[in-house]
């Protein structure tokens, strides 16, 4: 059987002006990803990318961890693995926090600002998969799970027989619902468990498609502890 191994971004800048980049942490995270790997025998023969630069830059520093030449791997890009738009998630829930300056000043105010952005993206995340206000949003919940859906579909087609993808957990979480069957708030439960720079492997055979296992970390258990994040 033929092997896609999901794998989510090491942990990007929280609370800078341009979250889209991987922090030192998350570079660490991606690097030792492919130590792990290459100690393991995995190798890719195909790697897919999100449309996001954390997505690349994870993609980039996993494989030199590995030891991949990228001129030996057939290298893709492909938007539907990019995660969903989660500033105008929030943004239209709390219009009055769209701008970075007015959530780093919100977020300055509260006790513990990491819990108090969880719940405010917790409730923005439920306003948006109810449906009521699809209107106000450039890609609904349904079309968010149909892209993710289309690009699972399409890989399964491939004659590849190792491939990366290199997202988000959004994206992984969508998978995950696909696989498991499982209902939407479900589905957003579960995304909150996926770890930076974990990795979700799924095997594929002809019109067959199962999980072999979900959420992986367990090189940064053996390597630093210290490198197991969620945001």
């Amino acid at each position: 059987m033929a092997a896609i191994y999901f794998i989510r971004h090491g942990q990007a800048s929280f609370g800078k002006e341009n979250y889209d980049e991987l922090s030192p942490l998350g570079e660490k995270q991606s690097y030792v990803l492919g130590e792990g790997l290459a100690k393991r025998g995995i190798t890719f023969d195909k790697v897919i990318q999100g449309g996001l630069v954390r997505h690349h830059q994870t993609a980039e520093h996993c494989l030199n961890g590995i030891g991949a030449k990228e001129d030996d791997i057939e290298l893709e890009i492909d938007m539907r693995f990019s995660e969903y738009n989660h500033t105008e998630v929030i943004a239209r829930h709390r219009p009055d926090l769209e701008t970075h300056h007015a959530m780093a000043a919100y977020l300055s105010t509260q006790p513990s600002p990491r819990k108090a952005f969880q719940d405010l993206f917790a409730e923005a995340i439920q306003r948006w998969v109810s449906g009521d206000f699809n209107h106000e949003y450039s890609e609904s919940w349904a079309e968010f799970q149909q892209r993710c859906a289309n690009g699972m579909n399409d890989i399964c087609k491939s004659d590849a027989k190792s491939i990366a993808v290199f997202t988000s957990g959004g994206a992984i979480s969508m998978v995950m619902q696909q696989l498991l069957e499982l209902n939407d708030q479900q589905a957003i439960k579960i995304s909150w468990s996926v770890v930076n720079a974990s990795v979700t492997k799924v095997l594929f055979k002809d019109n067959r498609v199962s999980l072999n296992y979900f959420n992986d970390f367990s090189y940064f258990e053996q390597v630093d502890p210290t490198l197991i994040t969620y945001r």
